[in-house]
């Protein structure tokens, strides 16, 4: 953190909404979106939150689903085509298990938080973008309004994080048992606000949680020893002012890699070094010829798939003011956001 303090001494009387105050110290840059969700059915403040799943037969009909949250998810093809919409609910926010064990089977699930009746929606995706809903009813969790959800897999645990609009973060086991899944709850965390954007790093063994506007913090995931809390990445109130809403990882050998935080009071991504957590770089989506610019961003989501279009990745990316349409999702090539994140030489 001591670079991220010594880089705010040199932002005093800057605007954030101006891209040329950055001064030189502090790594901005820009990209632009190659292609683009279909809108939302819903109006106003509807799409948030996104999942990837990688078809490991076919990697070009990989699935992405996304969040309508008045209504529940929809599916898209890597081109943004809309492939299925479902009513499940008021789902928020989406995270997908890659390959979860259940009996004798093996299948994407799909996990979502459910505000309609606070509950853990669990559903099983099929290659075909359509998505079934497993469980008669669904866990529900004790937070009063869920908001924040995601998925921690190993060969040893899996578990899933749900946070609240109060603070609170539930831990629940998620398992196998004779062929249906079973959860239990195993701890309860409390911070003192907002807390959305999670998510998981396996390498570590860490959480890292969004408290929208204080910052990013770490805790240990294994529920057996001290929660070792730190906070790793503070708001401001220049360049990284709340609210801090998505949280993905970009992962590379040996722990190296990169957290991407959705800065949503800046209208930019800010980057982290996944081992050091030092400060690296921060971004903006800006107007391509034929897509609008990014802006109001909720959730944001990478994948390290390698298609034909997305030889490198892809990294999504909620609009929150998508050119007086409906609100959608932004797809970035990451290699475009890789080649530009500022490393010492």
């Amino acid at each position: 953190m001591k670079n991220y303090f010594f880089l705010f001494l040199f932002t005093v009387g800057c605007s954030i909404y101006n891209d040329l105050d950055y001064p030189s110290e502090i790594n901005y840059f820009e990209v632009y979106p190659s292609s683009e969700t279909q809108p939302v059915s819903s109006k106003d403040d509807a799409a948030d939150d996104i999942a990837i799943w990688i078809n490991d037969l076919n990697v070009e009909n990989s699935i992405i689903i996304g969040t309508n949250k008045q209504v529940g998810l929809d599916t898209y093809n890597l081109s943004g085509d809309l492939i299925k919409s479902y009513t499940f609910g008021r789902i928020n926010n989406v995270d997908i298990f890659q390959e979860f064990n259940v009996g004798e089977e093996k299948f994407p699930l799909v996990i979502g938080s459910n505000r309609t009746d606070n509950t853990i929606f669990l559903g099983r995706l099929y290659s075909d973008g359509s998505i079934k809903k497993i469980l008669k009813n669904d866990p529900k969790s004790f937070i009063e309004e869920v908001y924040g959800i995601t998925s921690y897999n190993t060969n040893d645990m899996d578990y899933v994080f749900i946070s609240g609009k109060d603070g609170t973060l539930e831990q629940w086991l998620i398992e196998d048992n004779k062929g249906t899944i079973n959860m239990n709850l195993v701890r309860t965390i409390k911070f003192n606000s907002i807390v959305e954007g999670l998510v998981s790093d396996s390498y570590y063994e860490k959480l890292y949680v969004a408290e929208e506007t204080v910052g990013l913090w770490e805790i240990s995931i294994n529920p057996n020893i001290d929660l070792n809390k730190k906070l790793i990445f503070n708001t401001d109130k220049r360049y990284f002012k709340p609210d801090f809403e998505g949280v993905t990882l970009y992962k590379k050998d040996n722990g190296e890699g990169y957290i991407f935080i959705s800065i949503q009071g800046s209208n930019s991504y800010a980057v982290l070094d996944r081992k050091s957590k030092e400060f690296k770089s921060v971004f903006r989506i800006k107007k391509s010829n034929n897509i609008d610019s990014v802006s109001d961003t909720d959730g944001i989501d990478l994948s390290q798939l390698s298609t034909n279009k997305f030889p490198e990745g892809l990294f999504i990316v909620q609009d929150g003011d998508n050119d007086n349409q409906n609100q959608n999702f932004k797809f970035v090539n990451l290699s475009s956001i890789l080649d530009k994140i500022y490393e010492k030489p």
